[in-house]
């Protein structure tokens, strides 16, 4: 049985996983390669009722973690002010990475090295 991250999100946080997964397909569906494309189908359903199931794939969570807080100006034309934005991508990124062990803007390979 293959693993995975369930994470419980506040609604604003849900707001940001759901353009987040919005915007996966995209990016992963346009990759080539026969690995990258193998992350079209680790991409998770959109996340409901305040729940987000995502698949233990490094290279998707790192996206999810590295993109999180790219939403700012589509939130604001939807009414949202910068810092409900921010507050929202940082709380959905801090769970993410509390699960995960992955850190934001940095590939975790770099983290470990650093680490020692």
């Amino acid at each position: 049985m293959e693993s995975k991250y369930q994470i419980r999100l506040e609604k604003d946080e849900e707001k940001i996983a759901q353009l987040l997964t919005r915007d996966a397909w995209g990016y992963f569906s346009s990759l080539i390669s026969n690995r990258e494309l193998f992350h079209v189908k680790q991409i998770p359903m959109m996340p409901r009722q305040g729940e987000l199931v995502l698949p233990t794939d490094e290279e998707l969570v790192q996206y999810y973690l590295d993109y999180a807080s790219a939403y700012t100006e589509e939130l604001a034309l939807l009414g949202w002010e910068a810092e409900r934005a921010c507050c929202a991508a940082n709380g959905f990124a801090l769970k993410l990475e509390s699960i995960s062990g992955q850190i934001r803007g940095r590939d975790r390979k770099v983290a470990e090295k650093l680490a020692g």
